[in-house]
């Protein structure tokens, strides 16, 4: 960060002995503070539109990185060999908005097989959503992860460890299978690397969905998210 921040001063000097090419024997090891400063005093809107575009810099490094990091993570979803679009979710199993949107999601899956949808766990309203989330990743060992994903979301009210494992032999998982996985240090760990993640992309609520480089907040009607795509393919 200092330097980068050491570069834009540069700049900034290089700039004030263009505009000011009287000052340029005046840079040496001894005045250049007092350059720098004199430069900065005559020309502050300067200085704030540098440091502002710095912090979005900074902003959109920080963002990317995340994004990336999103993409080394196993999380489990619907995926195509023809998928020229990914999209993330970012959820909670008791977050109402979450919801609200699955039926949206299903059907433009349904309809578009040019998509990669990743469910991104991300139970942060309670202890039981995140023993929903552990259950749910738990899941994937028998390779019924998007059908309990499906069913946890229809349940009405809240999700709680009792409507988890009746929704759990109500689609066939093996339960005692299922009470052994959900202990799996590697399902803690994707958990806390979701989290970090969602913290790194400034995310506090549910759900948020990630398409290209752009962070949706909030539930997307159907509409909307076929807008969303149109518009990423065309750009």
């Amino acid at each position: 960060m200092t330097r980068t921040i050491f570069i834009y001063i540069s700049i900034l000097i290089s700039f004030f002995l263009i505009i000011s090419p009287s000052h340029s024997h005046e840079i040496n090891k001894d005045n250049i503070d007092t350059i720098i400063k004199k430069f900065l005093k005559k020309n502050p809107e300067l200085l704030k539109s540098t440091l502002d575009n710095y912090k979005v810099s900074l902003e959109n490094q920080k963002k990317q990185h995340a994004i990336n990091l999103l993409k080394d993570v196993n999380n489990p979803g619907v995926f195509s060999k023809q998928a020229d679009i990914t999209i993330y979710e970012f959820f909670d199993y008791n977050c109402g908005y979450c919801k609200s949107v699955v039926r949206t999601i299903m059907d433009v899956l349904s309809e578009d097989k040019k998509i990669n949808f990743v469910f991104v766990e991300f139970p942060i309203l309670s202890e039981q959503s995140y023993f929903a989330a552990k259950a749910a990743l738990a899941s994937k060992n028998q390779n019924l992860y998007n059908k309990f994903h499906i069913s946890l979301m229809k349940i009405n009210g809240r999700v709680n460890e009792e409507k988890v494992f009746s929704t759990a032999k109500k689609i066939g998982l093996d339960i005692d299978q299922l009470k052994k996985d959900i202990n799996s240090p590697e399902i803690e760990q994707q958990l806390v690397k979701n989290r970090e993640i969602a913290k790194l992309l400034g995310l506090n609520g549910t759900p948020a969905f990630i398409i290209g480089n752009i962070i949706y907040p909030g539930a997307l009607n159907l509409n909307n998210l076929t807008k969303i795509i149109k518009q990423y393919r065309e750009s």
